[in-house]
Formats: C-alpha cells, structure tokens, sequence
C-alpha cells in the first residue's frame, strides 16, 4: 500500500478518477431527479439511461483497440474535458428552459460515447504503472475510492438540489471533470507509448483477435457471465428503480440520494475487506456464492415496503454485488498478456454495459404497459437467481479454481 501511494503515477490516476466518478455521480442523481421530479416522466428514465449505454456498446470496440494503440493517458484527458463540456450543454439548456427529454437524450448518448473510451484506457493503464504483486490492492484502492466517492456523491448532490437547485449541482459536475482531466494530463502521467512501428490491421480484426483471446479459456467465459448477470439483473434494475420507489414512498431528492448512499456504503465495506483480506482459497466457489446472495438481497428489496428499510437491504446489494464484481475483474487482468490488456478489458466492460441498456428498456418498457417497479424487480430477482444456478452448476472450472 505505502508503495502504491509512492507510485506518483498511480496516485494521479487515482485522484483523477475520484474527481471523474464525483462529477459522474452528482450528475446521474440530478438528472434522474430532474426527470422524475420536474418533467414528470419515470418511464423515459430508463430511455435516457440506455442513451448513454448503446453508443457505449459501439465505442468500446473502438476503444479498447485504441488503448492497445495510443498513449493511455490521452484518453482519459480527453474524454474528461468533452464530458465537461456535454454538462455544460445541459447547464445552458435549463438556464434557457430548454431541458427537455430530447436535450438529455442527446447529451446521454455522447456521454456514452465518451465512456466507451475512457473505462478500457482507465483499466488497461493500471497493469501497466503498477507491478503484478500490486495489481490487486490498486485495482481494489480504485474501487474502494469510487464507492466512497459514489456515497459522498450523491448525498452532496441531494443537498444540493435541497438547498439550492439544479444549476448548482451541474455546475459543481462541470468543476470536478475538468479539474479530474488536468490531474491526469499526459505530461503529468507520463505512461508508456505504445510502439509505432507496430503492424497495424483495422480495428475489427485487433478487436476480432481479442474476442478469441477470451474464447480460448473457460474461465474467462465464466467470468463474464458472472459480469453479465450483476449488472443484468441486480445493478440495472435495482438503479433504475431507486427514483420510481422514492417517489412512491412520498420521498424527496435527499431520500433518494440516502438510497444511493445505502448502495454506496455497501460496495465501499466490500471493498475495504478486500483490501485487508485476499481471497485465496477456493475464490471461485466464493464468488459464485456472493453472486447468488446478491440476488437474492434483491429479491427481499422488491417487497420492502419503507423508505427506510430500503437503505440497509441496498447495502446489502452493494456488498455482495460488488464483492463478487472486483475479485472476477482482478482474476481477468491477472490472466491476460498485457499486450492484449486494452481489448479484453473493452470486451469485459461491453459484456458488462451492453446488456444494461436491454435491462433498462425492457423494465421501462414493462412498466409502461402497467407492471409495478416491485413485480419487475422481484422477476428480475427470480431469472437471476437461476442464471446464477446455472453458472455455478456448469462452471466447474472456476467453481474448482482457487
């Protein structure tokens, strides 16, 4: 830890980091916000949030090829100051009152867009500024500081927005993006370019050679499956669904962002015991069984009925989902060659994000045709939780690994 911390590298990538999931947060709580709270709209929620999602799908083909390709740092200065400025568009259109679905659709989508290059330059940088004995406790020191940032994120912005109003909150967005692009500005990293006298193919074939990379090994298809099903049915309905039962419980946007803390605290204890204790033993068998327990905590959560006992059954969902997240990302990076790390990691994140937009819709949709957010959780609940027992009965491989 105390080399990580002299690591100056890696610390401007972390600090970096924070100040971009600290803008991220603030801003996906107002926008839910404003979308359930001033345009009255619930079910195109789940739209805006699949705007972000689909491009990302598409650009993160391209940017894991880019990030094999291109200093990695770069990227990440570049994507965070367009994203600055895509806020900022929003900022001008409720100054104008012109913030309307249309306007958020748009800035979801090239948000998405920017996304798709950021997350693979950010994950495939890590293996290469640390070394292979420091790879876990900085893979799980970034997830433990996004989810601590992920619980002052949103607590912040619903202060915010109780005290103040919606300029404030996306202006403070605005700030930390660009202050999170000046930390990690290339001079400042200075990470190693990747060689140019490299043969170069076209991106469909490098990314091509990276899918049959991950097709080679079972474990990487387990893997992703285990991604597939905590974001699929637990992060993306359970996300979805905190303004819609805030509301319905007679809440207000400081409520929702308790509810969102309540997740974040979770995610952030399940990180910080993965910083002090590395599973070692039988770590796919354990990770098999946190995906099944973080299922079932999202089953329990469709049937609370208070507001209040919400927060403690999201932290729950936190904690299992996220400790059966990081170890599985961590097994991934420790398994590739690092000349193939930028394209596994994009294929690992568009396992991981493509199906969140098909999730979102398809709860967005349901609802609209007059099932309730609890009925949709709860089936949600119960096709996970047989995904799950499918996975831990044919992957045996991993459920062996230790």
């Amino acid at each position: 830890m105390k080399a990580l911390f002299k690591n100056k590298q890696f610390t401007a990538l972390l600090f970096s980091e924070l100040f971009s999931v600290l803008s991220f947060s603030m801003y996906m709580i107002t926008v839910s916000w404003y979308v359930v709270d001033v345009l009255h709209h619930p079910q195109y929620l789940g739209l805006v949030m699949a705007a972000a999602s689909i491009p990302r799908m598409v650009t993160m083909i391209i940017g894991g090829v880019l990030a094999d390709r291109i200093q990695k740092s770069k990227i990440l200065f570049s994507t965070q100051l367009l994203q600055g400025v895509l806020i900022g568009i929003l900022l001008w259109g409720l100054a104008h009152d012109s913030l309307t679905i249309a306007l958020l659709l748009v800035v979801s989508f090239f948000i998405g867009c920017l996304d798709g290059f950021f997350f693979p330059a950010l994950s495939s940088l890590v293996p290469n500024i640390v070394s292979q004995k420091e790879l876990q406790p900085a893979n799980t020191l970034i997830h433990s500081s996004q989810e601590l940032i992920f619980l002052i994120g949103p607590i912040a912005a619903g202060a915010i927005l109780h005290y103040y109003n919606f300029t404030a909150t996306f202006a403070v967005s605005i700030a930390a993006t660009v202050i999170g692009a000046c930390i990690v500005f290339p001079a400042f990293i200075k990470d190693a370019k990747p060689d140019k006298n490299k043969e170069k193919t076209s991106f469909i074939t490098e990314f091509k050679e990276g899918y049959r990379y991950l097709r080679s090994s079972s474990i990487y298809i387990s893997a992703i499956s285990i991604i597939i099903i905590v974001n699929f049915f637990v992060f993306g309905p359970m996300f979805l669904s905190l303004p819609i039962l805030a509301e319905e419980l007679g809440g207000s946007a400081l409520d929702l962002s308790f509810l969102e803390a309540g997740f974040s605290v979770g995610s952030l204890a399940a990180t910080i015991f993965l910083l002090f204790f590395t599973l070692k033993k039988n770590r796919g068998r354990l990770v098999l069984i946190f995906l099944i327990a973080s299922v079932l905590a999202l089953g329990v959560f469709s049937q609370i009925p208070s507001l209040h006992w919400l927060i403690p059954v999201a932290t729950m969902i936190g904690f299992f989902g996220f400790i059966t997240y990081i170890p599985t990302d961590v097994i991934i990076q420790e398994k590739t060659d690092p000349a193939m790390m930028g394209r596994v990691m994009s294929i690992v994140f568009l396992a991981s994000t493509a199906f969140d937009p098909i999730s979102q819709t398809l709860f967005s949709s349901l609802m609209s045709v007059g099932f309730s957010a609890r009925i949709l959780l709860a089936a949600f609940a119960g096709a996970g939780l047989l995904m799950a027992a499918l996975v831990f009965a044919k992957a045996k491989k991993w459920r062996n690994m230790q």
